[in-house]
């Protein structure tokens, strides 16, 4: 079945999230948001290391354009949870075959105008660090097209830690920071394009990490 795009609940969404999300989150915790030059290009693969539950509702409220997330593909048997996930573009990932169902949703939903958001490292960082990149963000950009857009979130475990039911309204300062975006050179072989790509998201997050640590 072809992918419709219902773009006015999303908007809906995107709206409610601007108007009322980021006022609360920016006084509860103090936020900062950094964006370099280019960072708002979509539709692009956002690629964020993760720390928290809280991180996708966290970089979504930050981007200007509707956002689609990956869900596990059983949650689409429940009417309400397909109903939600439908408004929200998402992308069921079917468990038997995650990887070919993950790219097959991503390269649709980014060809039909609409930004990914991935986290490369699989699954929450334990330590607060960043872990390992995985090259999914980079396929799915070239398979589709379009940028990767690193997205590098900060102290998120605080105020949503694991083992958490719900977020607390506390931790601290928070930020997040959008870098430029990364287009890999056209006259390498395909693998070679993930290959670097994959390599300066690494590089990008480590800087990161290094200088909010520093400071």
């Amino acid at each position: 079945m072809a992918f419709a795009v219902h773009p006015i609940p999303t908007c809906l969404i995107q709206s409610v999230g601007m108007l009322i999300l980021r006022p609360l989150v920016l006084f509860t915790f103090r936020t900062r948001v950094r964006r370099a030059r280019g960072s708002d290009a979509t539709p692009c693969v956002y690629a964020a290391n993760h720390r928290s539950f809280f991180d996708p509702p966290f970089v979504g409220m930050w981007v200007r354009e509707p956002l689609s997330y990956f869900a596990r593909g059983d949650l689409w048997k429940n009417h309400f949870f397909r109903f939600i996930l439908g408004m929200m573009h998402g992308i069921p990932v079917d468990r038997e075959h995650p990887g070919m169902s993950s790219m097959k949703g991503a390269v649709e939903r980014l060809r039909s105008g609409i930004s990914v958001l991935v986290f490369p490292e699989g699954t929450r960082t334990r330590s607060g660090r960043v872990g390992p990149m995985r090259d999914g963000p980079a396929l799915f950009a070239r398979r589709a097209g379009v940028p990767v857009v690193p997205v590098y979130v900060h102290r998120t475990e605080f105020c949503w830690p694991r083992g958490g039911v719900v977020p607390r309204l506390s931790g601290g300062r928070l930020e997040i920071r959008f870098g430029s975006p990364l287009i890999a050179p056209r006259r390498l072989p395909p693998r070679e394009q993930d290959a670097w790509v994959t390599r300066r998201l690494q590089r990008w997050m480590l800087a990161q990490e290094r200088d909010l640590y520093r400071s």
